[in-house]
């Protein structure tokens, strides 16, 4: 056993969590192993290079297309490669992501580009396209139910094994962070698949950045939890609302709405904080809260 594998349950012995470097923090996540089906790559290629000399890795299913969950897709040639349809096309171009990330023409983009190339990125063919409840035959007694799971990626998907009830829940990681920052990101599809997650019978959640939370109870709390994240940011942004005067996404700049205090990547993260904001704007539109004046919204 090398010390990045740990077998989650006596039960099941061929499921291990894959502890990803620097402890799943980006750039890398952890990972999920389930026979010969590894659930996303970016534990770091140190790690990656140790996992497949010891374990036959045939077949990697991919949560998204995100950078910190896919860096070493390249590692693994002669593997068959999945993810959902919605996220297939920019892990097949990845000169994409900086479009996806808002960032094109801007400052931050050659900070991402030179990020990139230190994680070696590059572009994946895929063999097979998942599908929301599709169940997927792994061998060994394992089946593993796709769940997509919308918000965070267009193609997100979680992964529900049903012997076990282990499911990998990739970027709805349950910390005390939730990121919707890129083009393809919607808000109200992350409130909906995080309620989708609550009706699953999952006795042990395995996040792309926290690692592994037991419980069936304690999961659907997790879950409450990690929503009403979104709530609060609601409640802040509807604060500088009024029924007269117009706002605009603009005027909430710098106001440290989503990053309580910016970082040495302030440039990026105003960049970002400005999308997740977009984000707060369309979904308060689309159920009414809010209407437009003029360039700006006033509350309903």
């Amino acid at each position: 056993m090398i010390d990045f594998v740990q077998p989650i349950s006596d039960e099941f012995k061929k499921i291990n969590f894959i502890k990803g470097a620097r402890d799943g923090k980006y750039p890398y996540s952890h990972s999920l192993l389930i026979g010969d089906f590894l659930i996303d790559t970016g534990i770091s290629s140190r790690l990656l290079r140790k996992l497949k000399r010891i374990y036959p890795i045939n077949n990697v299913l991919l949560s998204h297309w995100h950078e910190d969950h896919t860096s070493g897709n390249r590692l693994l040639p002669n593997t068959k490669f999945f993810i959902h349809p919605k996220d297939k096309f920019l892990i097949e171009n990845v000169n994409k992501f900086n479009e996806f990330y808002g960032i094109s023409n801007s400052p931050v983009e050659e900070e991402l580009e030179w990020l990139m190339e230190g994680l070696k990125l590059e572009n994946t063919k895929i063999d097979n396209l998942l599908e929301d409840n599709q169940i997927i035959k792994v061998g060994n007694g394992f089946d593993i139910r796709i769940i997509h799971t919308p918000g965070h990626t267009a193609g997100h998907c979680a992964f529900l094994e049903l012997n076990s009830k282990i499911t990998f829940l990739a970027d709805i990681d349950l910390t005390n962070f939730i990121f919707y920052a890129g083009i393809d990101s919607n808000l109200i599809d992350f409130e909906e698949s995080l309620d989708k997650l609550s009706q699953y019978d999952i006795k042990t959640a395995v996040t792309g950045h926290r690692g592994i939370i037991e419980g069936e109870k304690a999961i659907k709390k997790e879950l409450n939890d990690y929503k009403s994240i979104i709530y609060k940011r609601d409640e802040r942004i509807l604060s500088y609302f009024s029924e007269t005067n117009p706002q605009r996404i603009i005027d909430l700049k710098n106001k440290n709405i989503i990053y309580k205090h910016y970082s040495q990547f302030k440039e990026y993260e105003i960049i970002a904080e400005m999308i997740m904001i977009q984000k707060h704007f369309d979904k308060f539109n689309t159920i009414g809260l809010i209407e437009q004046k003029g360039n700006g919204y006033i509350l309903s």
